[in-house]
């Protein structure tokens, strides 16, 4: 619900082809609900997955344990997970059969995305942004590293998080995305979706503009996670956004 459906996953899949991009790939269980959903409303679909994640650790833990419904998509994800390409950079595990390709990078998210994001320019029709919240990853809700998705994106594609923070929606808006607020599940505030085709709504606009908060930026993208933390705190307490960039 807070990222395939907003992602239209389904339609997209009916159309006959779905590319994802899985910010922070983590257990693999949202690429998982992703391909169960695509292959559901349509068989025949052919989808492709870029996936990057600083550890391949927790994908490989979390296959030990039960996952239900999606237990079938277990051996495609331990497949890639045991599989390892030569020639690259960063690790790189893929896996691919006629009408599913999965490739999944393993490395530092935002060197890895500077590397491959001219490569898979203009790739995605949805993106999953799933890192840990901003006070733990606040590198990889920045500004600029919503501007590093942006250009991995269609123009169409649809971005969704679970975060409803002022400072993120704040650093989308001004990497260019519309924002509208997603759903609200197992918690009181809703999510965010976004979307380079999207106009924000006004009201929305207004509540997140007056908030005092400033973004998260990253102007080189390669600050530390207590550089941008002090940024942003800094601009917080001055109540301008200008130092932040």
């Amino acid at each position: 619900e807070k990222f395939c459906v907003p992602c239209r996953v389904p339609f997209k899949a009916k159309e006959g082809e779905l590319n994802i991009l899985d910010v922070c790939f983590g257990m693999g269980y949202n690429t998982a609900v992703a391909l169960e959903l695509a292959f559901s409303s349509n068989p025949m679909a052919k989808v492709r997955v870029v996936a990057v994640d600083m550890d391949l650790r927790p994908a490989r833990e979390a296959l030990e344990l039960d996952w239900g419904y999606y237990s079938r998509w277990k051996g495609v994800l331990r497949q890639l997970t045991n599989s390892r390409l030569c020639g690259e950079r960063f690790p790189v595990h893929f896996y691919c059969r006629k009408n599913l390709e999965i490739t999944l990078f393993i490395g530092e998210c935002r060197a890895v995305l500077r590397e491959v994001s001219v490569r898979y320019s203009g790739f995605a029709d949805a993106v999953f942004h799933d890192p840990f919240s901003p006070k733990v990853n606040p590198e990889l809700w920045t500004c600029e590293f919503f501007g590093l998705l942006k250009r991995m994106m269609k123009r169409d594609a649809i971005l969704a998080t679970y975060s409803a923070s002022s400072a993120v929606r704040k650093a989308l808006l001004l990497a260019g995305f519309g924002v509208k607020e997603g759903v609200a599940l197992g918690r009181r505030s809703k999510s965010t979706v976004a979307s380079l085709c999207w106009v924000t709504d006004s009201d929305l606009l207004r509540k997140i503009l007056s908030s005092p908060v400033a973004p998260y930026r990253d102007p080189g993208l390669c600050g530390t996670p207590e550089e941008i933390s002090l940024r942003k705190r800094i601009c917080d307490n001055i109540k301008s956004w200008d130092w932040c960039g």
